[in-house]
């Protein structure tokens, strides 16, 4: 039994990011939306019915900072092979910042769409998959 409680604290402790990546808890927050909690924030990727064209929906990538020094970083998504940036900017921490890529979504392909932020000095975080299907 002490060996079974072991395995589960470690197992929670690891969860809780001691020892892992950055990302500490990721998944699907919403319909048509895609999160990942970093040390310092939240990184999603939300695709947006807000459109000007029909079977397509905007992409919107959003980092709210909770904590920690100012970053300077930028957002981009990866769509059916290719990765689309946007340009840097500075946040600080309190603050959320999103990038908006309109009509860059078919709907109609059902394909995956992940969001990332690459942060100078440091690495590019990413979004687990969204679909807008």
């Amino acid at each position: 039994m002490k060996k079974m409680a072991a395995v589960v604290a470690m197992g929670s402790v690891l969860a809780l990011g001691v020892g892992a990546s950055p990302a500490v808890a990721a998944g699907n927050c919403g319909y048509v939306e895609s999160c990942t909690t970093l040390s310092s924030g939240r990184l999603s990727i939300f695709l947006s019915s807000a459109s000007t064209v029909d079977n397509r929906l905007n992409v919107v990538v959003s980092y709210k900072k909770d904590s920690g020094s100012s970053i300077n970083a930028r957002f981009g998504y990866s769509y059916s092979g290719s990765n689309h940036w946007a340009g840097y900017f500075n946040q600080s921490s309190g603050t959320t910042k999103r990038s908006t890529w309109t009509n860059a979504y078919v709907h109609s392909t059902c394909k995956s769409a992940v969001g990332m932020m690459q942060v100078t000095g440091q690495q590019t975080f990413q979004t687990p998959p969204v679909t807008g299907c």
